[in-house]
This record gives C-alpha cells, sequence and structure tokens, in this order.
C-alpha cells in the first residue's frame, strides 16, 4: 500500500531550509541596516574595548583576521553608551517589517553567545564538539558552508543558534590553543559554575565571550 503521507524527512528538509532562509535574510537587513547607523564615536569606544578584553593592539583590528573578530563582536556583543546591544536596536526599529519567524530567530540570536567547545569530529560542513566544561556533544553546522579549521584543532570559539533542527554557527569560528594548566581557566571554570548556578550562564558568556580570544590561534589556514 502507497502512503499519502509526506515522508518526515522531507519535511524535515523543507522546514530547515525555510529557517536557513530567514536567518540568513535576518542577517542580510542587519548587515545592511548597521553600515547606516553605525556611530564613529561608537566604534571608536568598542574597538578599545574590544582590545582590551581580547588581548590585542587597537591597530591589530585593521587587519585578518582579527578585524572579522571585531566587527562581529560589535554586530553582536557591544553594548552602546545608552546600554543597548545593536542587534536589539535593529530589532525593535525593524520589529514591523520582519517575519514571525524572524523575530522568533531575533530572540535566538539576541542571546547568542561566543562559547569555547572541545573539538570531537570535523566533517566538511560541520564539527561535532562539547561545549567547556560540560558533557553533552553538539553537532554546530555552518550557515554559510565549510568550517575552515585545521584537522588537528582541539578547541574552538563559536556563536551556535538553534535554527530549524540543527544548532547554526554564523559568526567566525575560531581556533583557540588552550594551555593544558592554566589558573585563568581554573577561574573561567569557578565563575562559569557560579553563573550556572544563578542561572545567568548566558548573560555571563555573552558579556565575556570575547575574553577567550587571548587563545585564538591566528596561524593561516
Amino acid at each position: 500500500m502507497i502512503s499519502n503521507v509526506p515522508s518526515f524527512e522531507e519535511h524535515r528538509r523543507e522546514k530547515q531550509k525555510q529557517a536557513d532562509l530567514d536567518l540568513m535574510e535576518l542577517l542580510d537587513a542587519y548587515e545592511d541596516w548597521l553600515k547606516h547607523n553605525t556611530n564613529l564615536r561608537e566604534k571608536v569606544r568598542a574597538k578599545h574595548m574590544f582590545a582590551e578584553q581580547a588581548g590585542c593592539d587597537v591597530s591589530d583590528l585593521e587587519e585578518e583576521p582579527w578585524r572579522q573578530y571585531f566587527e562581529d563582536w560589535f554586530a553582536f556583543d557591544y553594548v552602546t553608551i545608552i546600554g543597548s546591544r545593536l542587534f536589539d536596536l535593529f530589532v525593535k526599529e525593524k520589529a514591523a517589517v520582519l517575519t514571525p519567524s524572524q523575530i522568533q530567530l531575533s530572540g535566538l540570536v539576541l542571546t547568542a553567545a561566543l562559547e569555547p567547545f572541545r573539538v570531537i569530529s570535523l566533517q566538511s560542513g560541520s564539527v561535532t564538539a562539547v561545549p567547556l566544561w560540560e558533557k553533552e556533544e553538539k553537532r554546530l553546522s555552518s550557515l554559510h558552508g565549510n568550517f575552515p579549521l585545521f584537522e588537528k584543532t582541539s578547541y574552538i570559539l563559536a556563536r551556535p543558534v538553534y535554527c530549524g533542527f540543527e544548532n547554526r554557527v554564523f559568526s567566525p569560528v575560531v581556533p583557540l590553543i588552550m594551555p593544558g594548566d592554566d589558573a585563568e581557566l581554573r577561574e573561567w571554570k569557578a565563575r562559569y559554575e557560579k553563573k550556572e548556578e544563578e542561572n545567568r550562564r548566558l548573560r555571563f558568556m555573552k558579556d565575556n565571550g570575547a575574553s577567550w580570544l587571548v587563545y585564538a590561534d591566528t596561524s593561516p589556514l
């Protein structure tokens, strides 16, 4: 007997395709909004804040990959002089023209943070990884194609957002070289666990994610 019930896998693929499209259109609209709403004074202030947190010089931000890392942090993590993130200002201004799906995705993007992961395995367009100090494996898949990582990469800094049925990464994926035994890592773990108990872990990572860039491997791929 031939069933007329649509294939679940086909339905899943279509839903994922639409979710990815909604997210890409949302991010494209935000990128265009940023071009017309970036305040020079804010950006100068942001560069100094980012450089201090990431452990680099402000002059480094004119060169790759630091320019790309800064632009991503500025777009999604920087808190303006008035106390708001730029993506939040964009959503409030454009809420009337965003689709319900994009409004829902906006909430996820707004809280998405740069987080360190331990790499389990690397595929062409995804990576299986575990958040540092956690046990549950996650499959992180790129919204824009392959992960440009060395096979020997053991740790990464990534900003995933749950889109459709996938944990999509839409920001630069940064290879990390982590010290084997470091007092700063032990301090990070203690602060992380304390914030977890207070249900403030995501806010903590959102505010401090760029600090992991002190371990960035900036060797060319």
